[in-house]
């Protein structure tokens, strides 16, 4: 799980680093061509960075009669300004149905991330992000016992950008890998080892 995590990062990371070069250069000619009073910069800063993001997404299940699950997640990134470093804490759900009822469904999961998130890039319109945590699930035991729940650990690495489009508006994009695994008398009720791919709407806004 461990080695599908920091591949997944490392993979993603590399895609980042070679967008944030490609981009460096055009950066700093601006920046060299307008430089603001140190006054000026102070008022503009903020101490306290916030994005909210809701988006969709899902990813591919064999054990689905469709093959794959749906589903979506509404996160809140804290982000001080002085730091590169946000706290994100995030609901998601995974399932086939608005009443979940199989033991490959996802009904609820709750996720605590911690993320390196850079300096905004591209004319200061976009920041990228990437790191992982812990968290909580809840897993349906089956369709004999569709209102039972089995709750578990998740693991959880993820990487993504969001894009400023206008005033606080943008979008973003992410891909993450989440593992979970439970056993009840050698039986497994909790089984996910799922790469996941997730798009949507951000408000961005500090204080």
């Amino acid at each position: 799980m461990l080695r599908k995590c920091l591949l997944t990062l490392l993979l993603i990371s590399s895609v980042f680093f070679s967008f944030d070069q490609l981009y460096a250069r055009e950066i700093q000619a601006e920046k060299s061509q307008i430089q603001p009073k140190a006054s000026e910069v102070s008022s503009e800063e903020k101490k306290v960075y916030f994005t909210i993001r809701y988006g969709q997404g899902g990813f591919r299940d064999d054990r689905s009669d469709i093959g794959k699950l749906g589903g979506g997640q509404l996160t809140l990134d804290i982000k001080p300004g002085k730091y590169p470093v946000a706290l994100s804490i995030s609901g998601e759900y995974y399932t086939n149905s608005a009443d979940p009822t199989h033991s490959y469904e996802i009904a609820g999961m709750t996720v605590l991330n911690v993320l390196y998130m850079t300096k905004r890039v591209i004319r200061e319109r976009a920041n990228v992000f990437m790191g992982g945590g812990i968290g909580r699930l809840k897993v349906p035991k089956g369709e004999n016992e569709p209102d039972a729940m089995v709750k578990g650990i998740v693991y959880n690495c993820e990487a993504g950008i969001n894009v400023r489009l206008f005033w606080k508006i943008g979008f973003y994009g992410m891909g993450k890998y989440l593992y979970a695994q439970k056993k009840n008398n050698s039986i497994k009720v909790i089984d996910f080892s799922e790469g996941i791919v997730l798009l949507g709407f951000t408000l961005n806004f500090g204080l």
